[in-house]
């Protein structure tokens, strides 16, 4: 017993007082007693009892049956009739209201207990059904995936409102018709019509991907899900859930991130990233067949001049019709890039060196017929084209494109307008390959420790800024001498060495800094900011090589910032972007070096999360004689302020420079006006 709480609503006084008496030997509460239906509904809504045991007959205008649907309608409260009628009619009212109980008069005390008992668990555990009921109603209508149960026939039983919103109908328009009527799930790779294929469903669900979804407003739908089986007993199915994420956006957003991670933003060509990964494929493939491809590297000649008369845009514009002229020219299958500043690499498949010399041609005529004409300057195009077998016998990659740039360059070198296929054996080509002895020169350098740190002074052109420190590397020659970094570092950029040394500036500028502060020199009051290349932006590895580092000589990351040129983090955007924001959740900052090479520039700005931006020093040096140089200055700083950076000018070679840039609110000047490089010891 629990001393449930008891309503008796019965019109002979003398049965309720009975019936109260051994209800009350059984434990339970009589909480109340009324003889009329008004008086009864007006104690059940006051009282709240456990359970009513109800008279069919009463005194007053209403009976038993049609005071229990009143109090139904308020409250959820069990009820019995206690009743001498057995007639059809009578029954088939008390049914309406469903009763959990119905005692014919006169009653066993045993019966009634066990009537009450039965009724006061079954209400208990209906409420829990309920109760689950609403959670399960508000969980299913609360996910975002659309969700729709049919039962074994595939009939509409449940649809919640992200799968009404998927097939662009509701609910009650579909209960109990066909599912087939309004939804088709075809496999995108077979188009079988996945909803006749649920009697091959086991246990396990059946997970569909990528498939198509027309809702019935036209709407064309990509959605992942799964369709599993409603198990009600063991090898029986009562029926199908469905579920349906509408991946739309989602695919549509991952399209559009991987055309812009594999294509360059200014020209719709392949990016440098993606060409390198086709054309090692191509090399590797090439090895196992006896196709023939060839290579075609080109630079545009005289861009430097269109990009410094006429400013960026002009340079941008001249970019992409070069690049409308490659698109033109070749073939669907052949694949083309641009793969630096000015820089466009072809490979032409299937195609020999005779061949590729006559693509060339009709490509170098295109360029020269369509004059490039900037406002009202007229400018003569031409290309500078290398070109490179890529056969059985072909190296790797690097070789290749180490072969097809000497190619390139030759090409310019010897006036430009000109296609040169690269021939190993031929003596400018060996004497170009000079620069391969560099490699054993870097290598040795690095193994005997005869690199040495210069440094050149950033500085504030107002007091409120720390100072900065640009961390510069020469080579000790194995005479003695120093080499600078122009005889040096394109071989090992070209050569892929650059890495290994970023990795000794890097210890190495960590290491003079504890040394400079232990010696409380001036100079460690200022920030060290070193150079990364390109290819070190890719080398997770050097992050925790850098935090070692730090930790090694004991210093904050506050007191160094990272330099990575505009070319190296638009080229490896994706990279870069995850390099900087790993290393300034340790407090490092970084600058973006020569910024202004492209108008592009502004939009690459918004997506690297650096501290600096170095306004190019091909803008500084003729700020006080051109007024393009002037405005492109002005620019860069005031978008640079606005984005919250702060700016630093690059060659401030005069008084008159650096007055100008004090003047536009640049933060810092660099430049030989306030110091040549200086060894950081010595």
């Amino acid at each position: 017993m629990n001393n449930e709480r008891l309503l008796i609503v019965e019109d002979e006084k003398i049965i309720a007082i009975d019936l109260q008496r051994r209800l009350e030997r059984f434990g339970y509460i009589v909480v109340g007693m009324a003889g009329d239906g008004e008086e009864a509904v007006r104690l059940a809504l006051e009282l709240n009892p456990d359970l009513i045991l109800m008279d069919i007959m009463l005194n007053g205008p209403i009976d038993g049956i049609q005071t229990a649907t009143l109090i139904k309608e308020q409250r959820n409260i069990p009820f019995i009739f206690l009743t001498a009628y057995t007639d059809e009619k009578t029954l088939e009212r008390a049914k309406s209201v469903q009763p959990y109980g119905y005692i014919l008069k006169p009653f066993k005390e045993r019966e009634l207990y066990t009537t009450i008992d039965i009724a006061l668990y079954k209400h208990q555990i209906e409420g829990q059904l309920s109760k689950q009921e609403r959670l399960f109603s508000a969980i299913l209508h609360s996910v975002n995936d659309g969700i729709i149960a049919t039962d074994i026939d595939l009939n509409i039983q449940f649809m919640n409102p992200i799968a009404e919103d998927i097939v662009g109908i509701s609910e009650d328009s579909v209960r109990g018709k066909h599912i087939s009527q309004f939804l088709v799930l075809n496999d995108p790779k077979t188009q079988q019509d996945l909803l006749t294929a649920t009697q091959r469903i086991a246990e396990k669900p059946l997970y569909i991907q990528d498939v198509n979804v027309r809702s019935s407003s036209g709407q064309s739908l990509i959605i992942d899900g799964s369709i599993t089986r409603i198990n009600e007993e063991a090898n029986s199915t009562d029926g199908f859930v469905i579920t349906m994420r509408d991946i739309t956006e989602l695919k549509r957003m991952s399209e559009t991130i991987n055309y812009q991670s594999s294509h360059d933003n200014l020209t719709g060509l392949s990016n440098r990233e993606e060409f390198s990964y086709k054309l090692t494929e191509i090399i590797r493939n090439v090895k196992m067949t006896n196709a023939a491809h060839s290579l075609m590297m080109m630079d545009v000649d005289r861009f430097k001049a269109v990009n410094d008369t006429c400013g960026a845009m002009a340079g941008d514009e001249l970019l992409r019709q070069v690049a409308s002229h490659i698109q033109t020219i070749i073939q669907r299958s052949d694949i083309s890039a641009r793969i630096g500043g000015d820089e466009f690499a072809i490979i032409l498949m299937n195609c020999d060196s005779a061949d590729s010399v006559n693509v060339a041609n009709r490509l170098q005529e295109a360029v020269q017929r369509q004059r490039f004409i900037w406002q009202t300057v007229n400018f003569p195009l031409s290309l500078s084209i290398g070109i490179v077998p890529i056969d059985k016998d072909t190296g790797d990659i690097h070789s290749v494109l180490a072969a097809a740039d000497d190619a390139c360059h030759i090409s310019k070198e010897e006036g430009g307008t000109k296609c040169t296929i690269f021939q190993a054996q031929e003596t400018k080509f060996r004497q170009r390959r000079g620069d391969m002895e560099w490699i054993g020169k870097i290598n040795r350098a690095v193994e005997e420790n005869r690199f040495v740190l210069y440094y050149q002074p950033i500085v504030p052109l107002n007091n409120s800024h720390q100072p900065k420190l640009e961390i510069l590397v020469r080579l000790i020659n194995e005479d003695g001498s120093i080499a600078k970094p122009n005889d040096f570092i394109p071989a090992a950029e070209r050569y892929n060495l650059m890495p290994q040394i970023d990795r000794w500036v890097v210890e190495n500028s960590i290491r003079a800094f504890r040394i400079l502060q232990d010696q409380h020199s001036e100079l460690a009051e200022s920030i060290f900011s070193i150079n990364l290349s390109g290819p070190s932006l890719l080398d997770e590895s050097l992050i925790e090589s850098i935090l070692y580092f730090m930790t090694k000589y004991n210093l904050p990351a506050k007191n160094f910032c990272f330099e990575i040129t505009e070319t190296a983090a638009i080229q490896n955007l994706s990279y870069a972007t995850r390099f900087i924001n790993r290393l300034k959740s340790e407090g490092f900052t970084f600058a973006l070096d020569d910024f202004g090479a492209g108008f592009s520039s502004f939009g690459y700005l918004r997506s690297l999360p650096v501290d600096y931006v170095k306004i190019d020093g091909s803008f500084v040096q003729n700020i006080d004689e051109s007024k393009i140089s002037y405005t492109m200055v002005e620019s860069i700083n005031s978008i640079g302020h606005v984005m919250g950076l702060q700016t630093i000018a690059e060659f401030v070679k005069n008084e008159a420079i650096r007055d100008k840039c004090t003047a536009l609110g640049v933060d810092y000047g660099q430049g030989y006006f306030f110091a040549e490089p200086k060894p950081i010891f010595g």
